[in-house]
């Protein structure tokens, strides 16, 4: 899992970090878009002030290109992925990733031998 992507800090990794966990033995990829909710939104703004002044506004614009304008979105099942040109753009470049370094998508297979299955549930834990 690749999180959080930031559109402009380092979205331009999401190839060459693709390539090296496909080396490193990872089965798939994924990723979340960032989202800055609540008081995130301004310790981020004052963080990119300090330290990248030049491309502040381009970043937080490319952000809000993610979230319909906004540096958040609480939407469920779009708040991660985002949506709009850049999101698609960022979309786009990880279905290249699994393409190119993931071709046989495999699923995981867990050890589910030891999971005692109690009619309690949980509460048997107590």
């Amino acid at each position: 899992m690749m999180a959080p992507i930031i559109p402009s800090i380092n979205s331009h990794e999401i190839l060459p970090l693709a390539k090296e966990i496909s080396k490193c033995g990872a089965k798939n990829l994924g990723y979340t878009i960032v989202r800055l909710n609540g008081a995130i939104g301004h310790i981020f703004t004052k963080w990119l002030e300090h330290t990248l002044p030049d491309r502040k506004d381009k970043i937080l614009h490319q952000i809000m290109q993610c979230h319909e304008g906004n540096l958040n979105d609480s939407e469920f099942g779009r708040r991660m992925k985002g949506s709009g040109t850049m999101a698609d753009q960022i979309h786009q470049l990880f279905t290249i990733a699994r393409q190119k370094y993931f071709p046989e998508k495999q699923s995981i297979h867990f050890n589910c031998d030891l999971h005692q299955n109690h009619k309690d549930g949980q509460l048997s834990l107590f």
